[in-house]
């Protein structure tokens, strides 16, 4: 929803598709302008496939509708020719399991988007961690699993997690086009799922609405957050919403979720914490960083902080005619590194991994490595706090400064002088020079999957430092 133009044109460019499904014209976005974009850019589409939503909404030129493409008539046509059914059918018994079956573009909050090829083997390996996870968590069968899919479908969270994973068990999906967090909870209440799995910010959205006691969600059983760290504050409000609440990990790179927590967790072990691994189908390993060789770098001992890895089926074959990047991330002896960086650690008699932060994110201060989620969390358990987030800007002294953008809760006053008097209850080394306080109305940057942009975050950060600098009080 929030690619513009030129940069959907961009990301088709990398993988040169034949055909293009575009929404039309939508009461959040007139999509008809990206579809003749890409008619003017892209030469190796051939085919255009519009969804119409509203009754006014004309087809672009040399496009077909959605209903027109699903013809009943057209599809018994298809079946009909003896050609085509022959070709489906050696084209199947072809496929294998490293078989690539799908492209789903990293959400390039780290650089330009990138097309990750996944393989059939990646996406039902996903499928049977997250399958445990509700199981043996929830105590939800297959016939029970009725899951509310209303996350980007440009998103493994989308697509081979909700969606793939209610196929894989046999259960029922309920599907919205758009994300709206009031038709969200409607659609909950109408159709009684018993699954929602969003990320935190969805959540928020949807607690801030001032009818959202309103909704019925008494059909839910089971609420799975995942995509960006959490706070104990929304872990309380998380842990209201159903009877049973857990988290996952994971990447675009392996298809969806690697980890997923243990059943049982009281909402303090849960904190910090992204879940336990599934050895039989994908081994997780906390490593040191690649050699300089390209071969994996050493497995570390339980509670030393080092770099989330992968193996096995969940490793994907790699970003779509770019070798180069690819060999950025998977060794030569097969090892996924994820760009995360964590630790095991026994929590409530399970070996779970506990998260650092992202290794792009990370901030350097005086020698010590400081990991933003982690300022960020011990600042949003201030009672007047509503959410915090932290990122480094560069500091002539202390190679990165930490700034905190601290949201308030509604009706409530409070000075970055005690947010910064509240911060001697962490180390010296954790505790930011600068905090931005921010108003109960102010709406942090999102990606395009409603993660918090961090890179936005921190050019907003670097123009505050300026004037910051210019009165003497960021490099001092």
């Amino acid at each position: 929803v929030r690619l513009q133009n030129h940069e959907v044109v961009r990301d088709l460019h990398k993988i040169e598709p034949s055909a293009f499904f575009f929404l039309g014209n939508t009461p959040v976005r007139d999509f008809r302008q990206v579809g003749i974009a890409v008619q003017k850019e892209c030469p190796s589409v051939k085919h255009f496939i519009q969804f119409n939503l509203l009754d006014n909404d004309e087809l672009i030129n040399g496009a077909i509708s959605i209903i027109d493409f699903l013809n009943p008539d057209a599809l018994t046509a298809l079946r009909s020719k003896d050609n085509l059914t022959t070709q489906l059918k050696e084209i199947y018994a072809s496929i294998q399991p490293s078989t690539p079956a799908l492209i789903i573009y990293t959400t390039g909050t780290t650089g330009e988007p990138k097309p990750a090829v996944l393989s059939h083997d990646n996406i039902l390996a996903q499928n049977e961690i997250l399958a445990r996870g509700l199981s043996m968590s929830g105590d939800i069968s297959a016939d029970e699993l009725i899951l509310l899919v209303n996350l980007p479908p440009s998103h493994v969270g989308c697509v081979t997690e909700a969606l793939m994973t209610t196929f894989y068990v046999g259960g029922t999906d309920i599907l919205l086009r758009i994300f709206d967090p009031g038709s969200s909870l409607a659609a909950v209440a109408k159709y009684k799922a018993t699954v929602l799995a969003q990320i935190p910010t969805q959540f928020r959205m949807e607690w801030m609405l001032p009818n959202y006691d309103d909704y019925d969600l008494s059909s839910l059983k089971f609420v799975v957050y995942a995509g960006s760290a959490v706070d104990l504050p929304f872990l309380e409000r998380f842990a209201q919403m159903a009877p049973n609440f857990g988290t996952g990990f994971g990447m675009t790179e392996n298809a969806g979720f690697s980890l997923f927590s243990a059943p049982g967790l009281s909402i303090k072990d849960i904190v910090g914490q992204v879940g336990r691994a599934f050895a039989d189908i994908a081994p997780v390993t906390i490593r040191q960083p690649m050699n300089p060789d390209g071969s994996a770098g050493s497995i570390l001992e339980d509670g030393k902080m080092g770099e989330i890895c992968y193996e096995g089926r969940i490793v994907f074959p790699g970003y779509y005619n770019q070798p180069v990047e690819t060999a950025k991330i998977i060794s030569s002896d097969g090892v996924l590194y994820t760009g995360d960086m964590g630790y095991f650690k026994y929590i409530s008699g399970y070996r779970s991994v506990v998260l650092g932060g992202r290794r792009k994110f990370m901030i350097k201060q005086k020698g010590f490595n400081v990991f933003p989620d982690e300022v960020s969390a011990f600042i949003a358990l201030h009672p007047k706090v509503s959410q915090a987030e932290t990122v480094g800007v560069k500091h002539r002294l202390i190679d990165e400064g930490i700034m905190a953008f601290v949201k308030l809760k509604p009706e409530v006053q409070l000075s970055s002088q005690e947010i910064m008097e509240y911060c001697q209850g962490i180390a010296s080394y954790k505790r930011p020079q600068h905090v931005e306080i921010l108003t109960p109305d102010y709406v942090f940057p999102l990606t395009r999957v409603n993660k918090v942009d961090a890179l936005d975050l921190i050019a907003q950060a670097k123009i505050i430092v300026e004037g910051l600098r210019e009165k003497g009080l960021w490099d001092a």
